[in-house]
């Protein structure tokens, strides 16, 4: 007899990393279109975090940050995130201040100790802010107006952030996400088996649920 098709997603991200952004959008839409295929389908969802660079400093141009990094390219990148962001309802904006997302990841761990909802509303407030608001999501003050749109406290989670709470438990869980082999983000995992990397189409999450369903006969 078949298990029921209740998955489990552990989405490994890093808050300034532009396709992860957008592979949020894809992979809720892969479970939108898993319920209408199983009506039986469910899953639950949680983030891991990832510093794509953990030595970097706060308040950085943004603009000058990309173009240090990639050169003549930062233009066609910005191009095709722009139209990809396009098909996923993510209005791209590059400007603004980058800076080191340590805390922003502690934020995510936090409104994780409320529900699954409130770690997924910092998630998407966190990349709203940074990538359509141009807003540094390294500065205390945004970081506090994202609890708040995620329904937490904002002196409660003021004080965890003025704290080193939950500083190590980000750096182990990094730790873990490099010796499961990822390298890179986007990455998921399906069931603690299947990983899958980078922002893919929405059908093609919807396939590895399926295989999962399958292997769990």
């Amino acid at each position: 007899m078949a298990t029921s098709r209740a998955i489990s997603i552990s989405i490994v991200l890093d808050t300034i990393c532009p396709w992860c952004f957008v592979g949020k959008r894809r992979i809720e839409r892969a479970i939108a279109l898993a319920k209408q295929r199983w009506p039986d389908f469910s899953a639950t969802i949680d983030y891991m975090p990832y510093q794509l660079d953990s030595a970097m400093g706060n308040g950085l141009n943004k603009g000058e940050v990309y173009r240090q990094k990639f050169g003549d390219r930062a233009t066609a990148i910005f191009e095709r995130l722009s139209a990809a962001g396009i098909e996923e309802g993510i209005a791209f904006k590059f400007g603004g201040k980058m800076s080191n997302t340590m805390d922003s990841h502690r934020l995510i761990d936090f409104a994780r100790l409320q529900s699954s909802e409130t770690e997924n509303r910092a998630v998407e407030s966190l990349m709203h802010r940074y990538f359509e608001l141009e807003q540094d999501i390294g500065e205390l003050d945004v970081l506090l107006d994202a609890a708040e749109d995620a329904g937490l406290d904002r002196q409660t989670t003021k004080a965890y952030l003025d704290s080193d709470d939950g500083i190590d438990a980000v750096k182990q869980k990094i730790k873990h996400a490099q010796r499961l082999g990822v390298s890179g983000v986007p990455f998921y995992i399906i069931n603690d088996r299947y990983g899958i990397s980078g922002a893919e189409a929405p059908e093609t999450f919807v396939q590895a649920f399926e295989k999962a369903f399958r292997t769990d006969e």
